[in-house]
């Protein structure tokens, strides 16, 4: 009996071949694998945002921060007769210093609130590190023009100093605000006893530690000063859950709440907040130019500095 022959190899070949082109292509699934811990959950926010009521209080307090400057020219060229440094003047001007510190607090919580540890860990260090340098760089121009009353210690070297230590703060940001209240005690002692320990300890006057006459037209040291913005911490900790929700790598970010509870204030702002938040956002900037500008302005009046 004649079977049927079989096909060659080189037969068999080329119909696989033309089964292969004419099927039809199978979907490939790529998968990222990436380091176990290394990659946690989104954070509940965008990092971008910023909350404008935030920025319109800070912008607020640049505009009385540049105002106070600006009468403080005043008194200097002699064009304004009364003291700024002291009475009504002075509280009004401390004022505004406690509203940036506070804010300070505040915007460390947010953003802790916003990023993963590493990432906010490392944006805390490199604007720690970028505040402190303009405050040093503004140290040597005023060593240069005003000599001793040079700013050695002033709200940029805190504010640089405060975000340099913020990894740690956070870690125990549940006693923030009781800490912040024993840095400002401990500020408040050492101002009373500075004169009997400056010889002492003549290097400490960033941590308050001055001598009797300490003539430097901006000194904001790390007693009591920091404790303001440990307490800024404090009061951000207490808004938080209303403005971002819960930590994104806390204990309590299985129950993300409803939008309504997550935006205390929603909305766009009115014109004229909506103004001060754009200052707000610009304070550092604002802060380092304006006294320049300020000064040259009189300058160009024929008012000389020296």
């Amino acid at each position: 009996m004649r079977g049927t022959a079989r096909p060659s190899a080189k037969a068999w070949l080329n119909s696989l071949e033309a089964e292969y082109r004419h099927a039809r292509p199978v979907p490939v699934i790529r998968v990222r694998v990436g380091k176990l811990g290394k990659r946690g959950p989104k954070p509940l926010s965008n990092p971008r945002h910023r909350l404008w009521q935030i920025d319109a209080v800070r912008g607020m307090a640049v505009v009385c921060m540049v105002f106070y400057h600006f009468m403080w020219d005043m008194m200097f060229f002699g064009l304004y007769p009364h003291d700024v440094t002291s009475g009504g003047w002075r509280l009004f001007a401390r004022s505004v210093a406690i509203t940036f510190l506070v804010l300070v607090g505040v915007s460390m919580v947010l953003t802790a609130q916003r990023k993963r540890p590493a990432e906010r860990n490392r944006q805390w260090l490199e604007r720690g590190a970028k505040v402190f340098g303009w405050g040093l760089l503004i140290s040597v121009v005023t060593r240069i023009f005003l000599g001793e009353a040079f700013v050695l210690y002033g709200v940029l070297h805190l504010i640089g100093t405060a975000f340099l230590l913020a990894p740690l703060l956070w870690r125990i940001r549940r006693w923030t605000p009781l800490l912040g209240a024993g840095v400002i005690a401990l500020g408040v002692v050492l101002a009373d006893r500075s004169p009997e320990m400056a010889h002492l300890l003549p290097y400490a006057i960033p941590l308050g530690v001055r001598p009797e006459f300490y003539p430097a037209v901006d000194y904001f040291p790390v007693f009591p000063w920091l404790g303001v913005i440990m307490l800024g911490m404090g009061a951000g900790q207490l808004l938080a859950p209303a403005l971002s929700g819960p930590e994104p790598h806390g204990p309590a970010s299985a129950a993300r709440p409803e939008p309504s509870k997550r935006q205390a204030l929603p909305g766009s702002p009115p014109p004229v907040l909506a103004q001060l938040a754009a200052i707000g956002r610009r304070a550092l900037i604002i802060y380092i130019l304006h006294q320049p500008v300020l000064l040259a302005a009189f300058m160009a009046l024929g008012y000389t500095v020296w």
